[in-house]
């Protein structure tokens, strides 16, 4: 019983929860132990608060810790009971303060990773748990926008709301800044929606960016897109809304559109649902009917137009790979867009191609699966990287 109360003490003290008088009666109690029943202590407690071995010297805390309780120990002896309570809140109230700042610095070691995700197996990759999206000032300054951190929002001019379909909408507030911008920017792994201040929704790929003004207060409402997104443009014919990419510029009045760069990331693919659009690549310009997709190559620089596959370049936003007759380098390079893969090597090749849609799993592992019954190839996951047998 005197055990289990010390350990709930100690355990409180860890976790910073403990009182004045808590801290007194665990120092006390502490005092009175041997080193034998110290030392089952501290292996029991070590199970309560796990910590890893090779950032943990456990056996070389203890020792110098149940060292110091018996040097003080020895020292009362000799002395009045004024000593031995200065022995008790004096070095052994040291010596506790660094045994708990040991197991505390080691667990705060341990607990890093949540706040910046890292794969944990060196045989899995997996998709975070709805990361944060990141907004950049145009001081340079950084926040991750949370509902439970009010100065993010606040920072960012944002709100978070439920968008129609009950996903997380981050819609930008009416502010008096002036023109001032800012950079939306979607984690990897995760496909989020912005709301502009003119009613525009943005729904950014994994990875993407999207800078915009707090206001638009020219003639025209003018973004600057870097990967992939898809938009939903608020009718305004006074003010016709313009995606700039470092290859091309689309403008339109009132339309739903997607823009991506392709694989290689030198060209640009601007595909048209609903509306109309004009896509310039230097003194080039070409309009899209709904249904056209419109390819800009910078180094051929010309615009090229074909039918699209709308399905195929919609699916990202539906929670799916689409593969039409691709070889297996496509298809890697498709999941990278979304899984946090480090490398990619193909150590043997065939002729086999995919044509499919799968769903995103959660777990790497769990597409490679997939493909896996659909070809001959092999695959597995190493430290992060993905090899192709």
């Amino acid at each position: 019983m005197q055990e289990e109360r010390l350990r709930y003490l100690l355990t409180n003290y860890f976790r910073n929860t403990i009182s004045r008088t808590e801290l007194k009666e665990m120092l006390d109690r502490l005092d009175d132990l041997d080193e034998s029943q110290f030392s089952s202590l501290f292996e029991s407690l070590e199970e309560k608060i796990p910590v890893r071995s090779e950032l943990f010297d456990r056996d070389s805390v203890a020792k110098q810790l149940s060292h110091r309780i018996h040097e003080d120990k020895e020292e009362s002896a000799y002395s009045g009971r004024d000593r031995t309570n200065y022995v008790k809140w004096g070095s052994l109230a040291a010596a506790v303060v660094l045994f708990c700042f040991s197991i505390v610095y080691f667990i705060k070691r341990e607990s890093a990773p949540l706040t910046h995700p890292k794969k944990v197996l060196t045989n899995e990759i997996a998709l975070p748990d709805g990361s944060a999206p990141i907004v950049t000032l145009s001081t340079g300054e950084q926040y991750s926008i949370s509902a439970d951190n009010p100065e993010s929002l606040e920072k960012g001019n944002l709100t978070i709301i439920k968008d129609n379909d009950g996903t997380l909408l981050y819609q930008l507030k009416h502010s008096g800044r002036g023109s001032e911008k800012r950079t939306f920017h979607s984690p990897k792994g995760n496909a989020l929606t912005l709301q502009l201040i003119d009613g525009t929704k943005v729904h950014l790929n994994s990875g993407s960016s999207l800078t915009y003004p707090l206001h638009f207060e020219t003639a025209n409402r003018i973004v600057f897109l870097d990967g992939e997104a898809y938009f939903d443009v608020a009718h305004d014919p006074v003010k016709p809304f313009i995606v700039e990419t470092k290859q091309t510029r689309i403008k339109v009045l009132g339309t739903q559109f997607n823009v991506s760069s392709d694989l290689t990331k030198t060209k640009t693919l601007t595909t048209l649902i609903k509306g109309k659009v004009e896509v310039s690549l230097g003194s080039n310009h070409k309009i899209l009917a709904p249904g056209m997709q419109a390819e800009s190559d910078p180094q051929q620089q010309h615009i090229v137009l074909k039918q699209a596959d709308l399905k195929e370049i919609l699916a990202w936003r539906d929670g799916f790979f689409r593969f039409t007759e691709d070889d297996i380098e496509t298809v890697l390079q498709k999941v990278k867009e979304w899984y946090d893969i480090k490398e990619i090597k193909i150590q043997s090749t065939s002729t086999d191609t995919f044509t499919a849609m799968m769903k995103r799993t959660k777990k790497l592992s769990d597409l490679l699966k997939q493909l896996e019954k659909t070809s001959n190839y092999k695959f597995k996951i190493q430290d992060g990287r993905v090899l192709v047998m």
